[in-house]
Protein backbone atom coordinates (compact mmCIF):
# COMPACT_ATOMS: atom_id res chain seq x y z
CA UNK A 1 0.00 0.00 0.00
CA UNK A 2 1.26 3.74 -0.76
CA UNK A 3 2.34 5.60 2.00
CA UNK A 4 0.73 8.78 0.82
CA UNK A 5 1.77 10.60 4.04
CA UNK A 6 5.75 9.79 3.30
CA UNK A 7 8.03 12.60 2.60
CA UNK A 8 10.08 10.73 0.60
CA UNK A 9 7.03 9.29 -1.58
CA UNK A 10 6.70 12.64 -2.21
CA UNK A 11 9.92 13.94 -3.20
CA UNK A 12 10.44 11.14 -5.40
CA UNK A 13 6.73 11.23 -6.96
CA UNK A 14 7.44 15.01 -7.94
CA UNK A 15 10.80 14.91 -9.33
CA UNK A 16 10.41 11.29 -11.14
CA UNK A 17 7.20 12.29 -12.52
CA UNK A 18 7.77 15.96 -13.88
CA UNK A 19 4.81 16.81 -12.51
CA UNK A 20 3.32 19.69 -13.07
CA UNK A 21 -0.52 20.91 -12.39
CA UNK A 22 -2.13 18.03 -10.36
CA UNK A 23 -5.28 18.81 -8.30
CA UNK A 24 -6.53 16.10 -5.72
CA UNK A 25 -10.16 15.95 -5.92
CA UNK A 26 -11.98 18.69 -7.01
CA UNK A 27 -11.05 21.73 -8.61
CA UNK A 28 -12.05 25.32 -7.68
CA UNK A 29 -13.90 25.80 -10.00
CA UNK A 30 -16.30 22.62 -8.82
CA UNK A 31 -15.73 23.66 -5.21
CA UNK A 32 -16.37 27.38 -5.82
CA UNK A 33 -19.89 26.79 -4.99
CA UNK A 34 -19.45 25.34 -1.85
CA UNK A 35 -17.06 27.57 -0.61
CA UNK A 36 -17.47 31.30 -1.80
CA UNK A 37 -19.56 32.48 1.48
CA UNK A 38 -16.87 31.91 3.58
CA UNK A 39 -13.80 33.89 2.10
CA UNK A 40 -13.70 37.85 1.90
CA UNK A 41 -11.18 39.58 -0.68
CA UNK A 42 -9.27 40.78 2.34
CA UNK A 43 -9.10 37.51 3.94
CA UNK A 44 -4.92 36.04 4.76
CA UNK A 45 -5.44 32.35 3.20
CA UNK A 46 -2.84 29.27 4.26
CA UNK A 47 -3.60 26.35 1.90
CA UNK A 48 -1.83 23.51 3.77
CA UNK A 49 -0.08 20.30 1.75
CA UNK A 50 -0.72 22.91 -1.39
CA UNK A 51 1.53 20.12 -3.67
CA UNK A 52 1.34 20.99 -7.57
CA UNK A 53 -2.17 22.51 -7.34
CA UNK A 54 -3.62 25.24 -9.24
CA UNK A 55 -6.41 26.49 -6.10
CA UNK A 56 -4.32 29.21 -5.07
CA UNK A 57 -3.89 30.73 -8.66
CA UNK A 58 -7.37 30.42 -9.29
CA UNK A 59 -8.11 32.09 -6.05
CA UNK A 60 -5.60 34.97 -7.14
CA UNK A 61 -8.16 35.47 -10.13
CA UNK A 62 -11.06 35.38 -8.24
CA UNK A 63 -9.87 38.60 -5.80
CA UNK A 64 -8.87 36.43 -3.45
CA UNK A 65 -4.68 37.97 -4.01
CA UNK A 66 -3.61 36.97 -0.03
CA UNK A 67 -2.57 33.25 -0.36
CA UNK A 68 -0.25 31.31 1.48
CA UNK A 69 1.01 27.94 0.21
CA UNK A 70 2.68 25.66 2.36
CA UNK A 71 4.11 22.07 1.24
CA UNK A 72 7.14 19.50 3.28
CA UNK A 73 7.90 18.33 -0.85
CA UNK A 74 10.83 20.59 -1.56
CA UNK A 75 10.65 19.63 -5.37
CA UNK A 76 6.69 20.47 -5.93
CA UNK A 77 7.53 23.78 -3.84
CA UNK A 78 10.63 24.64 -6.83
CA UNK A 79 8.05 23.56 -9.48
CA UNK A 80 5.34 26.02 -8.57
CA UNK A 81 7.88 28.56 -7.76
CA UNK A 82 9.21 28.25 -11.85
CA UNK A 83 5.71 28.34 -12.55
CA UNK A 84 5.05 31.60 -11.14
CA UNK A 85 8.03 33.13 -11.89
CA UNK A 86 7.65 32.80 -15.47
CA UNK A 87 3.96 33.85 -15.64
CA UNK A 88 5.44 36.87 -13.32
CA UNK A 89 2.78 36.28 -10.45
CA UNK A 90 3.25 37.01 -6.83
CA UNK A 91 2.06 33.84 -4.92
CA UNK A 92 3.66 33.01 -1.86
CA UNK A 93 5.30 29.27 -1.38
CA UNK A 94 7.24 27.87 1.14
CA UNK A 95 8.56 24.38 2.08
CA UNK A 96 6.89 23.30 5.78
CA UNK A 97 5.34 20.96 7.40
CA UNK A 98 1.56 21.37 8.65
CA UNK A 99 2.27 19.83 11.81
CA UNK A 100 4.66 22.50 12.59
CA UNK A 101 4.01 26.23 11.51
CA UNK A 102 6.01 28.15 14.17
CA UNK A 103 7.07 30.72 11.03
CA UNK A 104 3.52 31.56 11.52
CA UNK A 105 1.77 33.52 14.18
CA UNK A 106 -0.76 32.90 16.14
CA UNK A 107 -4.18 34.09 14.74
CA UNK A 108 -2.31 35.18 11.76
CA UNK A 109 -5.00 33.70 8.84
CA UNK A 110 -8.66 33.98 8.41
CA UNK A 111 -9.17 30.78 6.24
CA UNK A 112 -7.29 27.66 5.83
CA UNK A 113 -7.99 25.14 3.09
CA UNK A 114 -6.91 21.36 3.13
CA UNK A 115 -7.55 19.39 -0.08
CA UNK A 116 -6.31 15.59 0.60
CA UNK A 117 -3.70 16.42 3.08
CA UNK A 118 -5.41 14.90 6.07
CA UNK A 119 -7.05 11.49 3.58
CA UNK A 120 -3.08 11.47 2.98
CA UNK A 121 -1.86 11.63 6.35
CA UNK A 122 -4.12 9.43 7.70
CA UNK A 123 -2.12 6.89 5.16
CA UNK A 124 1.10 6.79 7.55
CA UNK A 125 1.76 4.60 10.91
CA UNK A 126 0.57 6.36 14.22
CA UNK A 127 -1.70 8.50 11.93
CA UNK A 128 -3.93 9.86 14.53
CA UNK A 129 -1.26 11.77 17.14
CA UNK A 130 0.22 13.05 13.74
CA UNK A 131 -3.33 14.35 12.45
CA UNK A 132 -4.34 16.01 16.00
CA UNK A 133 -1.09 17.94 15.90
CA UNK A 134 -1.80 19.61 12.43
CA UNK A 135 -5.21 19.95 13.64
CA UNK A 136 -4.01 21.68 16.31
CA UNK A 137 -1.47 23.99 14.33
CA UNK A 138 -4.15 24.94 12.13
CA UNK A 139 -6.40 26.35 15.21
CA UNK A 140 -3.72 27.68 16.60
CA UNK A 141 -2.68 29.98 13.05
CA UNK A 142 -6.46 30.81 12.78
CA UNK A 143 -7.89 34.30 14.38
CA UNK A 144 -11.33 33.82 16.46
CA UNK A 145 -14.19 32.69 14.00
CA UNK A 146 -11.49 31.77 11.12
CA UNK A 147 -12.31 28.83 9.17
CA UNK A 148 -10.86 25.52 8.52
CA UNK A 149 -12.07 23.64 5.19
CA UNK A 150 -11.38 20.36 4.93
CA UNK A 151 -12.11 18.39 1.41
CA UNK A 152 -11.50 14.94 1.98
CA UNK A 153 -12.50 11.29 0.74
CA UNK A 154 -13.86 10.46 4.08
CA UNK A 155 -17.18 10.54 5.51
CA UNK A 156 -18.45 11.64 8.62
CA UNK A 157 -18.43 8.03 10.27
CA UNK A 158 -14.60 8.20 9.27
CA UNK A 159 -14.06 12.26 9.80
CA UNK A 160 -15.86 13.95 12.14
CA UNK A 161 -14.46 12.54 15.29
CA UNK A 162 -11.20 13.51 14.57
CA UNK A 163 -12.53 17.07 15.42
CA UNK A 164 -12.66 17.99 18.94
CA UNK A 165 -16.16 20.27 18.83
CA UNK A 166 -15.27 22.22 21.76
CA UNK A 167 -13.17 23.98 20.16
CA UNK A 168 -14.92 24.00 16.03
CA UNK A 169 -18.29 25.02 14.81
CA UNK A 170 -19.00 21.83 12.57
CA UNK A 171 -20.61 21.76 9.25
CA UNK A 172 -20.51 19.27 6.33
CA UNK A 173 -20.92 19.38 2.39
CA UNK A 174 -21.29 16.22 -0.38
CA UNK A 175 -19.99 17.51 -3.64
CA UNK A 176 -20.11 14.99 -6.01
CA UNK A 177 -16.79 13.27 -7.56
CA UNK A 178 -16.02 14.81 -10.69
CA UNK A 179 -16.10 10.89 -12.41
CA UNK A 180 -18.94 9.26 -10.15
CA UNK A 181 -18.51 5.99 -9.87
CA UNK A 182 -20.97 3.58 -11.55
CA UNK A 183 -23.62 2.59 -8.73
CA UNK A 184 -27.08 1.96 -8.59
CA UNK A 185 -27.70 4.07 -5.32
CA UNK A 186 -27.03 8.04 -6.77
CA UNK A 187 -26.79 8.66 -2.40
CA UNK A 188 -23.64 5.87 -2.27
CA UNK A 189 -21.18 7.24 -0.68
CA UNK A 190 -18.59 6.36 -3.41
CA UNK A 191 -19.90 8.82 -5.12
CA UNK A 192 -18.98 11.80 -3.23
CA UNK A 193 -16.67 14.14 -1.86
CA UNK A 194 -17.15 15.39 1.72
CA UNK A 195 -16.64 18.93 2.56
CA UNK A 196 -16.08 19.86 6.06
CA UNK A 197 -16.32 23.55 7.36
CA UNK A 198 -14.63 24.24 10.82
CA UNK A 199 -15.10 27.17 12.33
CA UNK A 200 -13.02 28.47 15.10
CA UNK A 201 -15.22 29.54 18.24
CA UNK A 202 -13.94 32.55 19.38
CA UNK A 203 -14.25 33.34 23.26
CA UNK A 204 -17.29 34.34 25.02
CA UNK A 205 -18.27 37.62 26.84
CA UNK A 206 -17.04 35.80 30.19
CA UNK A 207 -13.54 34.90 28.94
CA UNK A 208 -13.25 38.16 27.29
CA UNK A 209 -14.26 39.86 30.22
CA UNK A 210 -12.17 38.03 32.58
CA UNK A 211 -9.05 38.96 29.97
CA UNK A 212 -9.60 42.27 30.23
CA UNK A 213 -9.39 42.78 33.64
CA UNK A 214 -6.04 40.50 33.82
CA UNK A 215 -4.75 43.02 31.66
CA UNK A 216 -6.34 45.87 33.75
CA UNK A 217 -5.15 44.20 36.58
CA UNK A 218 -2.10 43.99 35.07
CA UNK A 219 -1.50 47.57 33.93
CA UNK A 220 -2.61 48.73 37.20
CA UNK A 221 0.46 46.53 38.84
CA UNK A 222 2.50 48.26 36.73
CA UNK A 223 1.43 51.64 37.53
CA UNK A 224 1.91 50.94 41.17
CA UNK A 225 5.30 49.71 40.76
CA UNK A 226 6.42 52.80 38.66
CA UNK A 227 5.04 54.80 41.28
CA UNK A 228 6.46 53.21 44.26
CA UNK A 229 9.73 53.80 42.25
CA UNK A 230 9.24 57.30 41.86
CA UNK A 231 8.93 57.95 45.65
CA UNK A 232 11.84 55.84 46.58
CA UNK A 233 13.80 57.99 43.83
CA UNK A 234 12.70 61.17 45.40
CA UNK A 235 12.93 59.73 49.03
CA UNK A 236 17.01 58.66 48.41
CA UNK A 237 16.88 62.65 47.00
CA UNK A 238 16.03 64.12 50.35
CA UNK A 239 18.12 62.34 51.84
CA UNK A 240 21.36 63.06 50.32
CA UNK A 241 20.68 66.86 50.32
CA UNK A 242 19.94 66.24 54.42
Amino acid sequence: MTDYSSQVYWENRYLNDHMEIFEWYQTYDSLKEKIYDFLKPEDQILYIGCGTSKLAEDLYIDEFKNVTNIDFSENAIKIMEDRYKEQKVEMIYKVMNAENMSEFTDGQFNVVIDKALLDSMLCGENALPIVDKMINEVYRVLCDEGVFIIVSNGDENNRKNLFNLDLWEYQMMEIEKPSKVVVLDEKDPKNYHYIYVLTKKGKNEEEKKEEENNENNNNNNNNNNENNKDNKEEDDKKNKKK
